[in-house]
């Protein structure tokens, strides 16, 4: 689900990327037609709405279930206004788009190259596209009509697509020294400023004073943060360069042992304790994330080469508007089933564990170790703006 999540981060001005216009009046499609009706064209390529619907019906469950999970109602969430004058389920399609639009042009940058799927991999395409079937909810399935071969298409394309992923970032150095990635711990008693700054002040002194006089544990910071309503305690571990503001700085300038005290605007004193100034298993930890970083500069680098020289993409948007999310299709279990969207009717025996088993549709791919779609938005690679710098000309494709 994570990752699900995380593919929508990129996309937040994907209006960029998707420079559609609807054109006036419309032929009413339905699920049965979806595989032949042209939603796309990147190049000559036709792209087919089931393709796009599968996609944005995965998204649709799996965020529903996720807003649930977090007190959200599902009914009113598609329509919400995100702040920029789009409502989120536009937001939600023009990512679903800049998805397959990115996973298009590195699916071809992988056969210009020559890249193709060994037996292993294509064994594991198979494995990945039964597997999605076998686990995808109900209501999924019901609204998009989707077969297993339709399927293992999707992932295969996916799995192309990661090949030139990997091959953009092959070069990319994988060491990383301690120095690098060095990790601190410290441990801190904020007094806020309340009514009396001054008073914060003194009793920021005095917390000071205790804790260089012995109370300096984690468990001993714990119990004067709660001395008063006025205190709060925290730890925070982080390296250098990850905060920049007083509290931070100062926790940088501290070695193991050490406790200094800091203003911040806006909050008040900070009584700052440095737990450690070089935490093993937390300098471990961040090694994989600086390799993750450093790769999707790479990426971002070559891939905004690569969509340079891509063929144009156009959405036809008098067809990509029939899929609207003005039917949930996660309903929790104390409401009555609703109608999925289109014309057919959805079963919703939906729970957490139908998105821990593998209902992440859309990260089929990533079973078959091909993250691909996902691969640029977890590497950094900023779909919209790739695309836009790409000039992808979008343009309706049914003027």
């Amino acid at each position: 689900m994570k990752k699900l999540l995380r593919k929508l981060a990129p996309v937040a001005a994907a209006a960029l990327l998707l420079g559609t216009a609807a054109g006036c009046g419309r032929t009413r499609v339905t699920l049965e037609t979806y595989p032949d009706t042209v939603v796309a064209t990147f190049g000559d390529t036709k792209i087919y709405l089931d393709e796009a619907n599968y996609m944005a019906r995965s998204n649709q469950y799996l965020m529903e279930l996720s807003s649930a999970m977090y007190g959200m109602d599902p009914a009113t969430m598609w329509q919400s206004d995100l702040g920029t004058g789009a409502t989120y389920e536009t937001y939600s399609k023009q990512s679903v788009m800049a998805g397959i639009y990115q996973t298009y042009v590195l699916k071809a940058k992988a056969q210009e190259l020559g890249l193709t799927l060994d037996e292993d991999e294509l064994k594991k395409v198979d494995e990945a596209a039964g597997q999605a079937m076998e686990s995808m909810n109900e209501s999924v399935k019901a609204a998009t009509n989707i077969t297993e071969e339709r399927l293992k298409e999707f992932v295969t394309d996916n799995a192309l697509a990661m090949k030139a992923y990997q091959e953009a970032i092959k070069d990319v150095d994988t060491e990383v020294s301690d120095e690098e990635a060095a990790q601190r711990v410290i441990r801190y008693i904020l007094i806020r400023d309340g009514e009396d700054a001054e008073a914060a002040k003194t009793q920021a002194e005095e917390i000071k004073a205790r804790v260089e006089g012995g109370e300096n544990s984690g468990e001993a910071m714990d119990a004067i943060g709660e001395e008063s309503e006025n205190y709060y305690s925290g730890t925070n571990t982080y390296g250098e360069g990850d905060i920049d503001n007083e509290l931070g700085n100062l926790g940088l300038s501290l070695a193991t042992g050490e406790t200094g005290s800091v203003y911040q605007e806006g909050y008040g004193w900070y009584v700052v304790y440095c737990v450690s100034d070089f935490d093993r298993d937390a300098t471990d930890r961040e090694k994989p994330e600086i390799v993750r970083k450093r790769q999707s500069e790479r990426f971002q680098t070559v891939y905004a080469g690569w969509v340079k020289e891509a063929p144009s993409f156009k959405v036809d948007e008098k067809v990509w508007s029939q899929i609207t999310f003005d039917k949930n299709l996660y309903v929790p279990e104390t409401q009555a089933p609703s109608e999925t969207s289109g014309e057919e009717e959805t079963e919703t025996d939906e729970t957490t564990a139908a998105a821990e088993s593998g209902t992440e549709e859309t990260t089929a791919a990533a079973e078959s170790g091909a993250e691909e779609t996902t691969a640029a938005a977890e590497s950094g690679a900023e779909e919209t703006t790739a695309a836009a710098e790409s000039g992808a000309e979008e343009t309706t494709a049914a003027e």
